[in-house]
């Protein structure tokens, strides 16, 4: 046995997770295809929810100088209007999320987990008293419980029959670019401590973003799948906008944007995330808000919660607690997580089209709609 824990996957839910069970004193193992800091495509939103309730998130956005905001800038879908939420305090932070993502690996590894970087899992192996990750290169990790924390196109979802693949309307697809820029040219095109969102722009079911950093901005778009075949054309419309209303640098290159998928809101709808000796966290089980599609909170969220069940699943497969098995304890995960953040996760209760409009003519909507879109409250 290579470990208590396999982990695949070394983003935000797998980093998370990896911290937490070695913290606690499990044997980890934490695998990736990619080798950190690597590029990822995202808006790079860390909310408030993740800083204030996990002090190594609050650690690492500030080793890697996230970007405050305390405002909310709403853009009607035709860029005519705007409207502005303020809070008092810091309602999010912008992240570079290669850095970001680093940062935690390194916060993991001083848990305790080990890491292995740079090698690709291509299949997963289930049994009664193990699970193990099989790497490109040969190699089998085996331990007593495996983690799926590998993504929207999870190999361990399908690997372990958990779930062949989303439903188009499971899922959001975007496209976004990352452009550089000055202290002064943030500014000047975005104004101080705001980001910027088009919720429906260009009459498609989603919303495009500014997202101003420290030294960056995100600019992209996302869509529900029904609307996929317009992205590239809303997104360039988008960016001709923003150029429009003079904010963007005037040399920013926005060509060649990055797509995406974001399982936005899955989680509700899906009920797999538990297998035989194996747990889906993150992106792979669909843990991102359907409102925002931010994801960061839902996976540390979902590892937190999948952590602790694994920890009483490990002391009833060691005896400890006299039973004999731990698919029970693992399977505690699907109630845990929907008492918690289920809530999180869902659409706003009310018909949002309708609302829409109000924003910009009703503060009190404005108010409601940015609290739902940052901070996962309902309408």
């Amino acid at each position: 046995m290579d470990a208590d824990v396999v982990i695949v996957g070394a983003g935000p839910a797998g980093a998370s997770a990896a911290r937490f069970l070695a913290g606690a004193g499990a044997k980890v193992v934490l695998v990736d295809a990619a080798r950190f800091p690597r590029p990822k495509a995202c808006a790079g939103w860390l909310s408030h929810k993740a800083v204030r309730d996990y002090p190594f998130i609050d650690a690492a956005r500030r080793k890697v100088k996230a970007a405050p905001f305390k405002r909310l800038t709403f853009h009607s879908p035709d860029l005519s209007v705007v409207a502005e939420y303020g809070g008092r305090a810091h309602a999010g932070h912008v992240v570079l999320r290669g850095k970001f993502d680093a940062a935690l690996v390194q916060e993991a590894r001083r848990a305790g987990a080990k890491t292995i970087l740079g090698h690709r899992v291509v299949a997963v192996e289930t049994g009664e008293r193990q699970a193990a990750a099989v790497l490109a290169d040969g190699r089998r990790l085996a331990g007593r419980i495996l983690i799926g924390a590998d993504g929207v196109h999870s190999t361990v979802a399908r690997a372990a029959g958990l779930r062949p693949r989303w439903s188009d309307g499971q899922l959001v697809v975007t496209l976004s670019k990352t452009v550089s820029l000055t202290a002064r040219q943030r500014a000047a095109c975005f104004g101080t401590g705001s980001i910027h969102v088009s919720l429906g722009f260009g009459g498609a079911s989603g919303y495009a973003w500014a997202f101003p950093g420290a030294r960056h901005a995100n600019i992209g778009i996302g869509v529900r799948a029904r609307d996929a075949g317009r992205l590239k054309e809303l997104y360039a419309a988008w960016v001709e906008g923003l150029r429009a209303k003079d904010m963007l640098p005037k040399k920013a290159n926005l060509s060649d944007p990055e797509g995406a998928a974001v399982p936005a809101g899955a989680a509700v709808e899906f009920e797999n995330h538990v297998g035989k000796r194996t747990v889906l966290i993150g992106d792979a089980g669909g843990f991102a808000s359907a409102a925002s599609g931010e994801g960061i909170y839902p996976a540390v969220a979902s590892a937190e919660i999948a952590a602790a069940c694994i920890l009483k699943a490990l002391a009833a497969d060691h005896g400890k607690t006299g039973g004999t098995t731990c698919q029970d304890e693992l399977l505690e995960f699907r109630s845990r997580w929907r008492e918690r953040i289920a809530p999180h996760l869902q659409m706003p209760n009310v018909n949002v089209t309708f609302l829409l409009p109000l924003i910009f003519t009703n503060q009190e909507i404005c108010d409601r709609f940015a609290r739902a879109f940052l901070f996962g409250e309902n309408l």
